[in-house]
């Protein structure tokens, strides 16, 4: 036992544990944003605006990474030591990881919504570069903008407002994102589904729905594991419940396992991307990777590149 801590033998093995668990995340959630980021960019089937939404899911999880993991490996062993952090540092480390966490949930919705409005409006045309990086930018300030707002409030004291805010905060950056999410992927697989049964069958409608579905179930694995991992911390952090200190360190690094993982599903629901990876290593290991061929018929001309019914001259595609 370090110092004069009054922690017990139990909390001081989980907190240890702790430490090497989030240092694990750590490493090997910047390899797996790195390899998702490289993905991206490297993909030639993915039209520029989406792009840059993507790159910015992973870029806001890669900076958790840098900067969450780190900071919260350092505070349980400031815990063990029983020393003090600034209030003002801890305060500036959690507002940054909070805004980087409500953007990366926004960017997914946003990603949810244009496959959505990839198969249900097709004729509208794909998202331009100019759209996406205003919705990237934009996002950013406003999100830094309310936590900041929300914050005030509780620097200022003001207990009744402060309440209310933070109920307000959860609702519309937690639930409604996730709630738009989960009905822009249901109407996302109606419609494949519906395309599937509509178009003739033969290896070109084979080819064309594969990519779909495949396009479709990356980024749906990359919602699901984040929505599954954040949640038990979600309600932790808007019900005012006093847990035991095994219980709060035990959700703590399952919500800190979805930096792994999320790029992990990405790149391994997503063929193109783990046919590059393999392609990728194998360079590494001094041997010639066989490139395969790409099937003329995975090409796209809709907003994400999803090939619906009814185009007759495909021009673009996506990963």
């Amino acid at each position: 036992m370090a110092g004069n801590c009054t922690n017990k033998l139990s909390e001081e093995a989980l907190l240890h544990f702790s430490v090497v668990y989030i240092v694990f995340i750590c490493i090997g959630g910047i390899i797996c944003n790195v390899v998702a980021l490289w993905c991206v960019a490297r993909c030639q089937r993915t039209i520029t605006p989406v792009k840059v939404i993507l790159g910015a899911i992973f870029s806001c999880t890669l900076l958790l990474c840098l900067v969450e993991l780190p900071f919260m490996a350092h505070l349980n062993l400031v815990i063990l030591r029983c020393d003090k952090i600034p209030t003002m540092v801890m305060e500036g480390v959690l507002i940054s990881c909070l805004v980087l966490s409500n953007m990366e949930l926004f960017y997914i919705s946003i990603m949810a919504f244009l496959r959505a409005r990839a198969v249900w409006a097709p004729l509208r045309g794909p998202v331009t570069l100019r759209r996406a990086v205003a919705v990237v930018v934009g996002a950013g300030f406003y999100f830094l903008f309310v936590t900041m707002v929300s914050q005030a409030s509780q620097w200022m004291e003001l207990v009744n407002v402060n309440y209310v805010l933070t109920r307000v905060y959860c609702v519309v950056h937690f639930f409604l994102p996730v709630l738009c999410t989960i009905v822009c992927y249901l109407s996302t697989i109606v419609a494949v589904r519906r395309n599937k049964r509509n178009l003739p069958v033969g290896h070109h409608t084979a080819a064309v729905t594969q990519v779909t579905d495949e396009a479709t179930r990356a980024m749906l694995a990359v919602f699901l594991s984040n929505l599954v991992l954040s949640f038990p911390y979600s309600i932790h952090y808007i019900q005012p419940v006093s847990y035991s200190f095994t219980i709060r360190v035990v959700i703590t690094m399952v919500y800190f396992t979805r930096l792994f993982v999320d790029p992990l599903v990405f790149v391994c629901f997503n063929r193109h991307h783990r046919r590059h990876v393999l392609q990728g290593l194998k360079l590494c290991l001094g041997r010639n990777p066989r490139e395969e061929g790409e099937s003329p018929y995975t090409q796209s001309s809709s907003a994400l590149g999803v090939t619906t019914r009814g185009e007759a001259k495909p021009q673009g595609n996506t990963c």
